[in-house]
């Protein structure tokens, strides 16, 4: 997306070259097992994509969303699997990060940056005792739950809706639950995690109801209106989706004398062509909304307006919908090099196919934007 790069998002990007052979290498058997495979583990930790957003004081490169964007599609476009890990760790890392007391930091940063795991939707009961909080409960849907040493959770205080209590957990202390039978991303490992009768202690709890309220780090994430701010993720997978997916099959159109004569095809061309300048439209406008985003979380009062806060989840559903059209596309067009297994168009497909069905990305998302409109007026 950014035209100009700085020396960590280059970095970055090089290390996305560099691993891809790794990550491919691995990803069949990663979707067997239910987990990246420990090589792409490896890779993925070394590289320092798992700290894009974590803050510099705590050895991150607490990159701008526009440059974790760019980072993460080209990431979606080696492996999926990975670039979904890479979004899951990357964002717990940061959170406890930029959230946690000063205590839970020196714990979960005792041995160096930490790979972590998160949870986003408060569940769990939380107990107060002397000392901290007795947990129990179910945790649904924790990526890379087995990979991770620490898990960012919210619990509700006595089962009080009203009082969320963000949690560091040693994921070493849960019990994960085998839920993760999949048709797409399997090797995300996503799955429950149970804790019983289990005694935390205060200093690694947060404040209540302030889960995402941000103690440290220069780019301040709670300055910024907008529903969703995670979206982002959602997003910049999409893009890296169809890029791969436009990619693979335009090489299928460069393969004579088959794919020449399917590539001719004025019909095949038209939708092709439809898709992928959808697809730069997309990344345009993403790119002028995270700037302005941007701008607004380092102090830039004027840059970005309430209003819109809405419109990144809109983005991320719709690069999600265009993905999902594009590895369609792809696995239509590209003949028998879609019918034997494994090939990267039913990866793609498979692997979009759950993507797209995220409720981040979930056809709400234009309902509220369009409520939005309706109570705000037009953009223009």
């Amino acid at each position: 997306m950014t035209a100009r790069k700085t020396g960590d998002v280059q970095n970055l990007l090089d290390a996305v070259k560099a691993i891809g052979g790794t990550l491919q290498i691995g990803a069949d058997a990663s979707d067997r097992d239910g987990r990246l495979s420990p090589d792409s583990i490896v890779a993925l930790r070394a590289s320092g994509l798992w700290q894009m957003r974590l803050c510099r004081e705590l050895g991150g490169h607490e990159l701008p969303i526009t440059e974790q964007i760019e980072v993460l599609a080209a990431l979606a476009s080696q492996d999926t699997a990975a670039a979904w890990c890479t979004m899951i760790a990357n964002s717990a890392v940061a959170v406890l990060g930029a959230t946690m007391p000063d205590a839970a930091i020196e714990r979960i940063f005792a041995s160096g940056i930490p790979a972590c795991s998160i949870v986003a939707a408060p569940s769990g009961v939380a107990r107060p005792v002397d000392g901290g909080y007795m947990l129990d409960g179910t945790w649904r849907l924790a990526g890379s739950i087995r990979d991770a040493q620490w898990v960012h959770a919210c619990a509700l205080v006595e089962r009080d809706p009203s009082r969320v209590l963000p949690l560091a957990i040693p994921a070493c202390d849960v019990e994960v639950l085998d839920t993760w039978n999949v048709v797409g991303l399997g090797a995300t490992g996503s799955n429950d995690f149970r804790l019983a009768d289990y005694f935390l202690p205060a200093q690694l709890a947060g404040t209540e109801n302030g889960p995402y309220r941000q103690v440290r780090g220069q780019r301040r994430y709670d300055r910024v209106d907008v529903a969703y701010l995670g979206s982002y993720e959602h997003l910049a997978f999409a893009m890296g989706v169809a890029r791969r997916a436009l990619g693979e099959l335009r090489q299928v159109f460069t393969q004579p004398p088959a794919g020449h004569h399917v590539g001719d095809r004025e019909l095949v061309q038209e939708q092709f062509g439809r898709a992928a300048v959808r697809l730069q439209t997309i990344e345009a406008l993403a790119e002028s909304v995270y700037r302005r985003i941007d701008a607004a979380m380092l102090g830039d009062v004027e840059a970005w307006s309430g209003h819109d806060r809405h419109l990144p989840r809109v983005l991320a559903a719709q690069a999600s919908e265009l993905a999902l059209e594009c590895v369609q596309l792809a696995f239509r067009r590209s003949g028998m090099a879609s019918l034997r297994r494994p090939n990267i168009h039913e990866k793609l497909l498979r692997d979009m196919s759950v993507a797209a069905i995220h409720t981040v990305v979930g056809d709400y998302a234009f309902a509220t934007y369009t409520q939005s409109i309706i109570e705000n007026g037009l953009w223009f």
